[in-house]
């Protein structure tokens, strides 16, 4: 464990490397005792990236964690998140000169570490949508393009975690706009064009319009969401967790959710201009997949646990028990809003009554908007009977 310890010494590290090597042995000083107890193989990597992947599957597998002691726990976390960090830096800045060929191998080989199967299946729900604006969506559909999971997003129908690729439930001001006002934020996405290259003008364009939407600071995390939703083959999501290694790998100063311009300056130009990202469209379908989303998919380089699949809001609703989802279903039911396809079947099961004038056949849809408002499809039809005759 020494020699594989001090290996990187003998490594051409970088300067933002070096720093990250230090920091790494500060917090390996604490639980060093553990550590050597951990058996290494012969076949030591010979670059700080392997290195560092090495060391984080040690501390995180090979540790005996029923030797450490509780105060090790908290230094052990953050040795975890700092080799996380380390990972991610390294992995974006070789991003920088990867050739299509070689990024292409790279995100196939994450496959299943970075659950690439779920995140296409999100990906094609969204394309499936079609044209349809934020306002034209259910409750249901805008919360899985917006990424907040609900109990509501059956496995049957939602065969994927929303929130893959970043979460927007903590931005209470964002989801109150989505759900009262889509339309607001349909026309700020209405400055990105749908095809063809997007220019800084329009994407500054869409900045001046979400801005104006909210009363306080717009954030950046959650428009890079639903622009890469919008566009996955221009935009890159950001959030919290991945800022630090993104900025670091890029060689930038840390980006804050105010920083709109730097985010096309600094984030997306650097991208664009990278050789994967320019390179020419493929014949082969399953790489045009992954080309037709190759910007949005850049969030594969970012480090994630092994784990991540088994993480899943999808599959944790999928695996649930029986009895328990019925529960959960029932009391969801009492206080969840109705979506489109819930009112039109309503109305839908009310008009199929051949005793029914059929001068409320033309009525169906305001029926649905009413319904959608809160009314029953039977007072709906009262309603209409007493006004019409």
């Amino acid at each position: 464990m020494i020699k594989f310890m001090t290996s990187p010494q003998d490594m051409r590290l970088s300067d933002v490397e070096t720093i990250q090597y230090e920091q790494i042995l500060e917090y390996v000083t604490e639980i060093s005792l553990n550590l050597m107890a951990v058996k290494v193989q012969e076949d030591r990597p010979g670059d700080f990236l392997g290195w560092c992947n090495a060391l984080y599957k040690h501390v995180r597998y090979d540790i005996n964690m029923d030797l450490l002691d509780e105060k090790l726990e908290k230094p052990l976390q953050k040795l975890l998140k700092l080799l996380a960090s380390s990972i991610s830096c390294k992995q974006i800045k070789t991003s920088r000169i990867t050739p299509w060929p070689f990024w292409k191998n790279f995100i196939l080989e994450q496959s299943e570490q970075q659950a690439l199967p779920e995140r296409q299946r999100l990906l094609d729900f969204i394309q499936s949508l079609g044209q349809s604006t934020l306002a034209d969506m259910s409750d249901l559909e805008r919360l899985a393009f917006a990424g907040k999971h609900l109990a509501a997003h059956t496995p049957s129908r939602f065969n994927f975690d929303v929130e893959l690729f970043g979460s927007t439930r903590g931005s209470k001001q964002f989801h109150d706009v989505l759900q009262s006002e889509p339309e607001s934020i349909d026309h700020a996405l209405a400055a990105i064009p749908k095809l063809g290259v997007v220019s800084e003008a329009e994407y500054m364009e869409f900045v001046s319009r979400f801005k104006a939407i909210f009363a306080t600071k717009a954030n950046l995390f959650v428009a890079t969401r639903i622009l890469a939703m919008y566009r996955p083959d221009v935009f890159v999501v950001l959030n919290a967790s991945k800022v630090d290694a993104l900025c670091q790998g890029f060689g930038l100063v840390k980006l804050k959710t105010s920083d709109f311009t730097r985010y096309w300056q600094d984030i997306l130009e650097a991208i664009h201009r990278q050789p994967w990202y320019q390179s020419k469209q493929p014949e082969d379908a399953v790489e045009l997949a992954l080309w037709n989303n190759r910007a949005i998919l850049f969030d594969l380089f970012f480090f994630t646990e092994e784990n991540l699949t088994e993480k899943s809001n999808y599959l944790k609703l999928k695996n649930k028990p029986v009895s328990a989802a019925r529960t959960t279903t029932r009391a969801a039911g009492t206080s969840r809003k109705r979506t489109k396809e819930s009112a039109a079947e309503a109305v839908d099961r009310m008009l199929a009554d051949p005793e029914l004038p059929s001068y409320l056949q033309s009525k169906r849809d305001s029926m649905i908007n009413e319904v959608k408002k809160g009314k029953s499809a039977t007072e709906v039809v009262a309603l209409l009977r007493s006004i019409f005759g």
